[in-house]
């Protein structure tokens, strides 16, 4: 049973250690992440040929360290995080997300500037408004009467 057991567990971690590469070639240090995917799948096939056939392997193990497969695969994965999180406080963020959130933030910052100023602009328009002082004049005794409509041939109909 430990004959299976054993690869399977080394399996399990050299493929986890080969998918977080994967997942961090993707980021945005993904360069740095080249040579340990290929590490990772070399081990990772490594250790399923371990498990399938366990005379044809790319690194003979004696019988007396039978654990050496599960020790190398859990000392990559372990490397494989420490190495990740290195990244993460080594190299600095992208700086074009950075500015993004800085510009973003800006113009949200100017926007509410803005509508303070277009809020007390509508108010004192609509004070004026409705408020103002202005009397409409009353043209009691003018030259316009209604004959003017009625009767077409008169001289002031154009």
């Amino acid at each position: 049973m430990s004959e299976y057991l054993i690869p399977l567990a080394a399996l399990l971690l050299t493929f986890l250690s080969t998918l977080s590469c994967l997942r961090f070639i993707f980021s945005r240090q993904g360069f740095f992440w080249i040579v340990p995917f290929g590490l990772s799948v070399l081990l990772t096939v490594n250790n399923f040929f371990i498990l399938l056939y366990p005379e044809f392997t790319f690194f003979s193990y004696p019988k007396a360290v039978a654990l050496f497969p599960v020790l190398l695969a859990a000392f990559w994965y372990l490397m494989v995080i420490t190495f990740h999180y290195a990244l993460k406080k080594g190299v600095m963020k992208n700086r074009v997300s950075n500015d993004q959130v800085k510009n973003y933030r800006e113009a949200q910052f100017l926007e509410k500037i803005e509508r303070r100023e277009f809020i007390k602009f509508t108010k004192r328009k609509k004070e004026i408004l409705e408020n103002g002082a202005y009397e409409p004049k009353i043209y009691s005794n003018s030259n316009f009467t209604d004959k003017l409509f009625d009767n077409p041939s008169s001289k002031n109909y154009r």
